[in-house]
């Protein structure tokens, strides 16, 4: 079987995690541990009207599942919870009270969910790697001893202090390209976010460090950097252009950076490039950046910042953005500055269809 990286999972369709006859939840590993889930183990739930559908509830949480005909409000439906290899928990329905009749699903084996497929519908967002990146944190995971994976860790770090155009620009076009296709290309890769990732939670595996916190926040972190990329070859595959990634600093905290084109239509004018960047600085404050450039070196820029010193300071610094932006061959046309949070810094990926995950929101 030929192993796919994120560029060459272009051609494949999405394909929904689970058919609506499955009868099967998948549950992420923070939601098990809340839970209380062990493998094999049966539990019961309640059956409720949830926003005029019905729904599971177990422990407050409530679950999506496709349930009609065999079962009513009020009735109490068993799930066999089973860890699967991803590190996901898989809560399939067994029977219920109500149930009378051949079991149409008799026989039926549940596919496991692939790893393609998880990482299709992983949520979007670095939550987990920005807490990782953290300046110490990551470096603190290392087994004793091991130096080389320290500095490693270290070498991929760029220095905010001493920041240059040419340094960054570096490590941006080395970060758009995944380990897999520069494998392809005959290219070793260098300073690969997930070959570190991986070499990380292989060797404290080997060192017996398996502390629940750390691993799966390494895990999510994974999923996280490898979800981004398999979005962005499918966006790709439509002629639009996503790219996101994070980078970390040595002395300040981590910056999430993403870049996007929408995709051209016939007769309207270009999309432009846009440029999204945030951070939760401990100098600054949190602080969102958006800029849009125009093929005709025409830059729209937008600053929030929740900080009002901060937000002043930008403002009063406008000019000489503009006089920076002159000299790289930009004109700015617009520069805005509000004291406030980005109006739509909480938005994520629609969620995948009925049956799939766990709706905790209910």
């Amino acid at each position: 079987m030929a192993l796919l990286g994120p560029e060459g999972v272009s051609h494949i369709p999405r394909i929904a995690p689970v058919h609506l006859e499955m009868r099967v939840a998948y549950v992420e590993a923070p939601v098990a541990r809340q839970l209380g889930l062990h493998d094999g183990q049966i539990v019961q739930a309640m059956v409720a009207v949830r926003q005029d559908q019905l729904k599971l509830v177990l422990n407050e949480h409530v679950f999506n599942l496709p349930l009609s005909p065999y079962i009513k409000e009020g009735d109490m439906a068993q799930l066999r919870a089973q860890l699967l290899p991803s590190g996901q928990w898989a809560l399939q329905l067994l029977h219920t009270g109500s149930f009378s009749g051949p079991d149409p699903n008799a026989g039926l084996q549940i596919p496991t969910p692939s790893r393609l497929t998880t990482l299709l519908f992983q949520p979007g967002g670095f939550a987990s790697w920005l807490a990782l990146l953290q300046p110490g944190v990551l470096e603190s995971l290392v087994p004793a001893g091991n130096s080389d994976l320290k500095n490693r860790i270290n070498a991929q770090r760029l220095s905010m202090a001493s920041l240059q155009p040419q340094a960054l620009r570096r490590w941006i076009l080395g970060h758009t390209k995944s380990g897999e296709a520069n494998l392809l290309d005959g290219v070793a890769p260098e300073n690969d976010t997930k070959a570190l990732l991986r070499l990380l939670m292989n060797d404290r595996q080997r060192a017996g460090l398996e502390e629940a916190g750390a691993k799966d926040a390494l895990s999510h972190a994974l999923d996280e950097v490898e979800g981004s990329q398999v979005q962005s070859a499918q966006d790709w595959h439509k002629g639009e252009l996503n790219v996101a990634f994070v980078i970390p600093f040595k002395d300040a905290d981590p910056l999430e950076m993403q870049f996007e084109r929408k995709g051209n239509k016939p007769g309207q004018p270009k999309n432009p490039l846009v440029v999204n960047m945030h951070t939760k600085s401990r100098v600054l404050g949190e602080v969102w950046l958006k800029t849009s450039i125009t093929d005709s070196a025409q830059v729209d820029l937008t600053m929030w910042a929740l900080k009002q010193d901060i937000a002043e300071q930008a403002r009063f610094n406008a000019s000489e953005l503009t006089y920076e932006l002159e000299n790289a061959g930009l004109v700015l046309t617009r520069f805005q500055v509000f004291n406030a949070a980005r109006p739509n810094a909480q938005e994520t990926r629609q969620p995948p269809p009925h049956g799939a995950l766990v709706d905790t929101q209910a």
